[in-house]
């Protein structure tokens, strides 16, 4: 499977505003220097994001963007969603092969499924999940129940 730039660009997004989660909103400037991303196409993505009720805006010398909710309630499915709706989403092709017989209803089918179990994968990981992975994996181990 192979992301949209922009999905990839937006997952980097939403770690970055949820690592800083409780110290307030993040510029653009400040996001697109860490991750080496244009300002120009951070603002497309984070109207997205925006319109997908992710992130939200404050404005003046202290504003920027921030999460718009807990980094445990976002998931990775929200993202994807927001950005590329359609990703996991079969194609009018694939829904002709599904017409044309047998083989075309079991192609159909293998589709179907993966498609079922990258969403539910997708929305059991949240961008809390993905901070503690990363924590876990580079020693520092989070331990707090």
């Amino acid at each position: 499977m192979k992301l949209a730039r922009r999905v990839q660009y937006g997952l980097r997004i939403l770690c970055q505003l949820a690592r800083s989660y409780s110290s307030g909103p993040l510029q653009l400037g400040e996001i697109s220097a860490r991750e080496g991303i244009s300002e120009k196409y951070l603002g497309q993505i984070m109207l997205s994001l925006r319109a997908g009720k992710i992130v939200e805006a404050l404005r003046g010398s202290q504003g920027g963007y921030y999460l718009a909710r807990d980094p445990a309630s976002i998931s990775v499915l929200e993202l994807l969603i927001a950005i590329d709706g359609d990703a996991l989403e079969l194609d009018e092709a694939e829904d002709a092969l599904a017409a044309k017989g047998e083989t075309g209803a079991m192609a159909r089918e293998a589709w179907t499924r993966l498609r079922a179990a990258m969403e539910g994968s997708l929305s059991s990981l949240s961008l809390d999940d993905l901070r503690k992975i990363v924590i876990f994996k580079e020693g520092a181990g989070d331990f707090t129940i």
